[in-house]
């Protein structure tokens, strides 16, 4: 009975996070968040309200504040890319979820894609970056959109694809079982979620086999304003993280940890919403993506 309890804490705490994300960004007109991208994929699908209500004028002090964690992490980035030899005419796809996406950037330059894409562009390196991010994906979502024409033919000449999915995964379970949660509920899901997940790495496998995949893992971002449920939800993320390692591992791809890099510092790291990262935690998220793909964009020396 504890137990049940204890799960419907999470579903509650998780259900709530939920619906206070929607009214965070309900109100604000989306701005889409390909970058490089063609024109005719729509990104974000979610909508926006014309009349909406327009956002008071940001005194020029604040806005200095909301972007120095992005220009943060941009030097440092920048900085490590230096000398760094690119191959020409690199290109790089990103799919996946709200992570992809760059939700909870307050700066609205596409989360840590936007970071390396100003990257590269900082160091005058020819890198083209398709952001094909969409809040709210999970992994069957993801596998439909695959087949989307125009990402299945930037997939196709791409030489990096990088993914974030699996946390709206969770999320799922938790609306679907949310008067009987419990742990079987997730771990009844696992073995689809894994099996979905080896379809997406093999549909990209299909598509471009000399393409390297990596899979971004997520972190719970919990840990910190419900401590009290941090092991069952640590658990339970941990154990979706570790389906998508594996399986990365199996098709011979690769897998980038970034719940160390969130872990006992959420508060500082996440935006408004308490669930996305913002500008500081993408930076982040983007200089460990770069320091998994620096062996594969790099020119083969002579």
């Amino acid at each position: 009975m504890q137990k049940r309890k204890i799960y419907y804490i999470i579903a509650s705490f998780l259900l709530a996070i939920a619906i206070g994300a929607v009214i965070v960004f309900a109100g604000t007109k989306q701005k889409t968040t390909v970058t490089n991208a063609p024109a005719e994929v729509v990104v974000n699908e979610t909508d926006s309200s014309d009349n909406a209500e327009e956002n008071p004028a940001v005194p020029e002090e604040e806005e200095e504040d909301d972007s120095s964690g992005i220009r943060n992490a941009f030097r440092k980035l920048f900085k490590d890319t230096i000398g760094l030899f690119i191959k020409e005419d690199l290109h790089i796809t990103a799919i996946g979820d709200s992570l992809t996406e760059g939700v909870g950037d307050a700066t609205e330059n596409g989360g840590y894609v936007g970071i390396l894409q100003q990257t590269f562009e900082e160091t005058e390196d020819h890198v083209k970056i398709d952001n094909f991010g969409k809040r709210g994906n999970r992994t069957d979502q993801l596998l439909k959109r695959i087949d989307d024409p125009v990402i299945s033919s930037s997939i196709k000449n791409a030489d990096v694809v990088l993914i974030t999915i699996g946390a709206n995964d969770i999320m799922k379970v938790t609306k679907d079982h949310f008067t009987d949660l419990d742990y079987d509920a997730y771990s009844a899901e696992m073995p689809d979620y894994e099996e979905r997940m080896k379809e997406i790495f093999q549909k990209i496998d299909k598509l471009n086999p000399d393409a390297e995949v990596y899979l971004i893992g997520f972190y719970n971002p919990f840990e910190e304003s419900v401590p009290e449920l941090e092991e069952q939800l640590g658990t339970i993320m941990t154990e979706f993280n570790g389906i998508g390692e594996k399986v990365a591992e199996e098709e011979g791809q690769h897998y980038i940890e970034t719940a160390d890099l969130f872990h006992n510092q959420t508060g500082s790291l996440l935006a408004d919403d308490y669930f996305h990262p913002n500008e500081i935690g993408y930076g982040k998220m983007a200089q460990r993506v770069l320091d998994n793909i620096k062996p594969v964009i790099q020119e083969d020396e002579e």
